[in-house]
């Protein structure tokens, strides 16, 4: 619960030091509710979206020479499908369908659809040999925790 609770402060003060302001605010603040409650397949993709800029601002404030970009409005609506698809509900549901990605990718659904989503940029992935550190890179951009691999 402390994790969530992090995770919920640090991205409601990212996003007030980032200068992100009136509709992004409080689309961060509800985000950061639902990871609070370990809601993360609850999150919209406008949510994930601005998550993921807001993460990326903050990367960029905080490390010079980096260019982190965050998720389009494709990218966040391919991600919420892919929780649909996978019946995602929390951060453990996360957890557990990316170390089944990377055991057994024909396990999991809809990853050609995430792949083809981010085709072309940093987190590209080939959906028949993906391993859990691509799925963590995308993931850890809006809450999802980290994998031990």
């Amino acid at each position: 619960m402390f994790f969530h609770r992090l995770a919920s402060r640090v991205c409601i003060v990212g996003a007030l030091a980032t200068g992100v302001a009136g509709c992004d605010l409080m689309t961060v603040a509800n985000a950061g509710l639902k990871l609070a409650n370990g809601q993360i397949g609850a999150l919209t993709a406008d949510e994930i979206r601005v998550l993921s800029q807001t993460a990326a601002d903050v990367i960029n404030a905080q490390t010079g020479g980096t260019a982190a970009k965050g998720f389009t409005q494709e990218q966040a609506e391919a991600i919420v499908n892919f929780f649909d698809v996978n019946n995602v509900e929390t951060m453990t549901d996360v957890q557990t369908v990316v170390v089944m990605a990377g055991q057994d990718p024909g396990a999991v659904q809809g990853l050609p659809e995430l792949a083809a989503a981010f085709a072309g940029g940093e987190q590209e992935f080939d959906p028949q040999n993906v391993t859990e550190e691509d799925l963590d890179e995308i993931f850890s951009m809006v809450g999802g925790p980290e994998s031990d691999a």
